[in-house]
């Protein structure tokens, strides 16, 4: 078995490198996703004994590789953007997170007993990560999972591996509910949404970003520096006061304060470096997963994604029908929460919405950038109603 942290570090990025090049080569792999593949194939290499289940680089990795891709990944967010998307895409996202915030607070509350077993009187923290993922995508639910400090790397994979297999049926919905509510109802004008030209620039996918060097090395000093900052303000400022503030809230705020400022929004490579870390973190859970353990906590957790599924397509469309809001907006909406801008575009195509591709991206990023925030509130919220 291989114990220098070098070495393990090896087999990770070796790991990381083959889960790429099969979603890259096989459409059958893309489907499973990378980050299933790399913590597949990690999990693999500590389960057969290749590196160890525990060793103190896992946790060093994990520790810098989270708040070092929210930094760089919201750097790339422009809050003044949120009003090109128009009142009815906004409504519609309003609607998408409350249905979100409600789903969570039944499920989590519901399923309290068996979520017990698992996190004992830890079980609230799960409503974070789970909130985040369907406001603002994986990268909230990663983030939030590392700042309420959830733990429980088979609980970890097998909420992963949950999270992925639902986009599947989630997708069908998007493609069925539109068809069946379609002419139903008259849609009002005040929800009228024209953005015919600039979903034609939106919807063509920008050339692959060439990563220059001074670019790289800006990215990486000021995700650095964010994260430094945000030690000591959490430190010397926030924990006299409020010590149950994690510090990915201090990151969070930081990063999205620099990437109001244009020069920092438009370095390239920001979404590489930080995929790239994010993967490090995926390779490194891998490791610590336990396979008999993940499949054995799988069952729970569809069932508390079903119910938040279920609340969110319920307030969503019901709502929204009742204010004879387009469906199209309040599918797309729905899109942007849960698997942000990247499933967007070919949602909006696939439906020929292609008046939505850039209102949807605009609330997409606005979900990264208040996942986080949200997932906290709503964690908390569990606690309270658990009286913990």
């Amino acid at each position: 078995m291989l114990q220098q942290p070098l070495a393990i570090l090896a087999v990770l990025l070796g790991a990381i490198f083959f889960s790429l090049r099969m979603v890259k080569r096989y459409a059958w792999a893309e489907k499973l996703s990378a980050v299933m593949w790399i913590i597949f194939t990690s999990a693999l290499a500590s389960n057969l004994g290749l590196i160890p289940t525990d060793a103190p680089v896992y946790g060093a990795l994990i520790d810098f590789t989270v708040p070092f891709a929210v930094c760089v990944i919201l750097f790339t967010v422009n809050l003044s953007d949120v009003r090109q998307a128009g009142r009815a895409m906004l409504v519609a996202f309003a609607l998408a997170s409350v249905g979100t915030v409600l789903g969570v607070l039944v499920a989590s509350l519901a399923l309290e007993p068996f979520l017990a077993r698992i996190l004992d009187a830890h079980s609230w923290k799960l409503a974070g990560p789970y909130t985040g993922t369907y406001i603002g995508g994986s990268l909230n639910f990663f983030a939030l999972w590392a700042g309420l400090e959830v733990g429980n790397p088979d609980l970890l994979a097998a909420a992963n591996a949950v999270d992925n297999v639902t986009l599947f049926p989630l997708y069908a919905l998007w493609m069925i509910i539109p068809t069946m509510l379609a002419g139903r109802y008259v849609v009002a004008k005040q929800w009228a949404v024209h953005f015919e030209d600039e979903a034609e620039e939106a919807s063509t996918a920008k050339e692959k970003p060439r990563l220059d060097p001074v670019s790289v090395a800006t990215l990486f000093f000021l995700a650095l520096a964010v994260m430094a900052a945000s030690n000591w303000l959490k430190t010397a400022v926030v924990d006299p006061f409020f010590p149950a503030v994690p510090a990915i809230l201090i990151v969070t705020t930081l990063a999205l304060i620099l990437g109001q400022l244009r020069p920092v929004r438009e370095l390239e490579g920001a979404w590489e470096i930080g995929d790239m870390a994010f993967y490090v973190f995926f390779a490194a859970v891998g490791a610590l997963i336990d396979f008999y353990q993940a499949v054995v906590l799988s069952p729970i957790l569809f069932l508390y994604v079903i119910v938040i599924i279920a609340l969110h397509m319920g307030v969503l469309y019901g709502v929204g029908r009742l204010l004879r809001m387009d469906v199209g907006v309040l599918t797309i909406a729905s899109v942007a929460t849960k698997a942000g801008p990247p499933l967007v575009v070919p949602v909006a195509e696939a439906k020929g919405w292609r008046h939505l591709v850039l209102p949807g991206i605009i609330v997409g990023m606005l979900g990264y950038a208040i996942g986080n925030y949200a997932g906290y509130a709503v964690a908390h919220a569990v606690r309270l109603f658990l009286g913990g």
